[in-house]
């Protein structure tokens, strides 16, 4: 990838145009529009949980990164498109990118960072005439490390932008769903080590990074190397049955209600015994 030679007389919106970005990556994305997000009244208490965690504001909580991980098929997506749907209704969502593993440039990491720019530039307007310095002083910024990319289109910018106005979000969220099936496991461990950097940055604009995976070893071990005090973890799978046997009884019933109205049924056509027994595992 190589940019084009840029001035200071080329408009921002055509810079932010020359940097790669993944249309499928955001988490909602025109392929993306039928995915589900979780029911009313479901995953309520780890809901809860991590909205309390992304809008900690006090400047107590080091934690930058909240870790949800669980096996294949726990739902780790749909929470992922839930929070990031939330905080986008917010305008507090700073960037989200949707990995999947053999979905082209989901998954990779070849255009994860300037991805994340370019939604950054967008949601905090800020930020944008500092991104755009960066492409300016360094035109083929794409071509160089992740480190190099993290460091000037989203550290550094976010270092240097004042809040417009004293009533705006001081914390902006980034949601990074499906990290493991990143297909190189040295960039995902990179990752994990550049995201941790965001630690840092001064309260006038702070990032928070929401991250789900399956508990894949790198990931495992790049968690670790992060200090306890500056991370969240939550693992999926190990939620109470109780809870569980609960929420897939609410999804079914919900989905069984949409069936019965499509085919005109009745509201009674399933009955209780069905959600109650379909309710608990095999």
């Amino acid at each position: 990838i190589k940019l084009a030679l840029v001035s200071s007389s080329v408009s921002e919106k055509d810079l932010l145009r020359q940097l790669p970005y993944v249309d499928e990556a955001p988490f909602n994305a025109y392929s993306r529009q039928d995915e589900p997000l979780c029911l009313s009244s479901t995953r309520a208490d780890l809901l809860q949980e991590i909205y309390d965690w992304a809008d900690g504001n006090d400047g107590q909580d080091e934690r930058c990164i909240f870790w949800l991980s669980g096996l294949a098929g726990t739902g780790k997506s749909t929470i992922s498109r839930t929070i990031a749907r939330r905080y986008s209704e917010q305008k507090s969502l700073g960037a989200s990118f949707f990995f999947s593993r053999g979905g082209g440039d989901v998954s990779h990491a070849g255009k994860f960072f300037t991805s994340l720019a370019v939604q950054l530039a967008d949601a905090v307007p800020s930020l944008q005439a500092r991104i755009c310095d960066a492409i300016r002083k360094q035109s083929d910024i794409a071509n160089l490390s992740l480190l190099d990319q993290w460091r000037e289109l989203v550290i550094r910018p976010l270092r240097l932008v004042k809040s417009d106005k004293p009533s705006s979000p001081s914390s902006y969220l980034l949601v990074v769903d499906a990290l493991d099936e990143c297909d190189n496991e040295d960039h995902v461990r990179t990752i994990l080590q550049l995201l941790a950097e965001a630690r840092s940055l001064p309260m006038v604009l702070r990032l928070r990074i929401f991250l789900t995976s399956r508990p894949e070893v790198p990931i495992r071990h790049g968690i670790r190397a992060i200090p306890q005090a500056e991370h969240q973890d939550f693992v999926l799978h190990n939620i109470q049955p109780a809870i569980i046997n609960h929420d897939i009884s609410f999804s079914l019933e919900h989905h069984l209600g949409i069936i019965g109205q499509d085919w005109t049924l009745g509201s009674e056509w399933s009955g209780d015994k069905s959600f109650e027994t379909a309710g608990y595992p095999c």
